[in-house]
């Protein structure tokens, strides 16, 4: 049996050397994106209906993924409505790939849509680009989310 100090070296060993090995399963084919802040605070604080939007992109396995947003307003308005845009990191960019259809609910307070089994390649970074409204009389409110990145393993 080894000491515990003997144990932590021999971990951090393989560790290390799992490291330096280069490996498939996460492989990017570009750098990373910068990160992107985005806060779970009101879009504009002079909004008076709009209160918040969220999108997120999960891997299905197999080269797909879904999508998933949601817009809330903070009563219910004349329509509520939202729109997924998948984007994939060029090594210098963010480039739209597939853009999905504006959804829209009337007299609602909220909205959420879902995009299942979209195409994406291993070893790109991906991110949805969410774009959220409301109308309520002559007033319309919008704004734009991003969710985080998400590397496709190989």
């Amino acid at each position: 049996m080894l000491r515990p100090s003997a144990a932590k070296t021999v971990i951090m060993a393989v560790l290390a050397i799992a490291l330096a090995i280069p490996g498939q399963a996460m492989a990017a084919q570009t750098s990373p994106p910068p990160e992107v802040v985005t806060s779970f605070t009101p879009f504009d604080p002079n909004y008076n209906y709009l209160e918040n939007g969220s999108a997120y992109i999960s891997y299905n396995g197999n080269g797909k993924a879904s999508l998933w947003g949601e817009s809330i307003a903070t009563r219910r308005v004349d329509t509520v409505g939202i729109q997924l845009v998948l984007q994939r990191w060029t090594g210098s960019e963010w480039m739209d790939v597939y853009t999905g259809e504006r959804a829209e609910m009337g007299k609602a307070s909220r909205m959420n849509t879902t995009i299942d089994n979209l195409s994406v390649s291993s070893g790109y970074y991906y991110r949805v680009k969410s774009s959220h409204w409301i109308t309520y009389g002559n007033t319309k409110e919008e704004g734009i989310r991003y969710s985080s990145t998400l590397l496709i393993p190989d």
